[in-house]
């Protein structure tokens, strides 16, 4: 994770760490929370957004505003995350926030009639946070909330780091250009399944990602730095 201009670069291995754990926060909570509450993603917007002009198109208003819901909830996390940002020194707190916000879906889903109306938005709002607090690892530029863009990336730097030059004269492709948004991209489909699996054998699967925040908190703040 990237430091201020002031911090040494971290190196390769601590940037993957947290590449590591905050994208299998993601994956496991999007598997939950996608399984919890009727397949709509808590953050995968992308999906949501298909989906809601989709429905749309159909006239299938039921789920239209069902997916609304969410994306509206994703919307104002993100809001709420950036005004929390901007008044901090250390992103180490809003991810111990997203944990508490974590802790409480835990709860919250034991009643399933309140999986919708209460557990979506929270997860949506834990997420929402946590791609605003963290967004550089390594002086690599990678969002753990989703893989598309990772996919591109990691596929990119690898051609320019192994394969072919670029063509337009920029440098080669640095190592973690190539590790980083592969890892993310491998990790999130990995993570995607052990959710399943805790969503299975677990009353509270929401503890594992919960633990993982925690661990990246006291790595920052052993560490003392500001990711942008």
């Amino acid at each position: 994770m990237s430091g201020g201009v002031a911090a040494p670069a971290p190196s390769l291995r601590r940037a993957l760490f947290g590449v590591i754990a905050l994208t299998s926060v993601c994956g496991i909570v999007e598997v939950i929370g996608y399984t919890d509450v009727g397949h709509i993603y808590p953050a995968i917007m992308t999906g949501n957004t298909v989906q809601l002009g989709l429905n749309f198109a159909s006239s299938n208003w039921t789920m239209f505003y069902s997916i609304l819901y969410a994306i509206g909830s994703f919307f104002i996390g993100c809001f709420i995350s950036a005004l929390v940002r901007n008044k901090l020194e250390s992103p180490t707190v809003e991810l111990l926030l997203m944990a508490c916000i974590l802790v409480a879906a835990s709860v919250v889903r034991l009643w399933p009639a309140l999986r919708f109306p209460v557990e979506l938005p929270l997860l949506a709002w834990a997420l929402s946070m946590q791609g605003i607090a963290i967004s550089r690892f390594g002086g690599v530029s990678l969002q753990t909330l989703v893989v598309t863009n990772n996919m591109v990336k990691f596929s990119d730097a690898l051609i320019g780091r192994y394969v072919e030059a670029p063509s337009d004269g920029s440098k080669r492709p640095a190592l973690p250009e190539v590790v980083l948004p592969g890892a993310a991209w491998l990790t999130y489909c990995i993570m995607a399944a052990i959710g399943t699996v805790l969503n299975k054998y677990m009353s509270m699967p929401f503890v594992v990602p919960v633990a993982l925040l925690v661990a990246v908190a006291v790595v920052l703040r052993r560490y003392h730095q500001r990711p942008v």
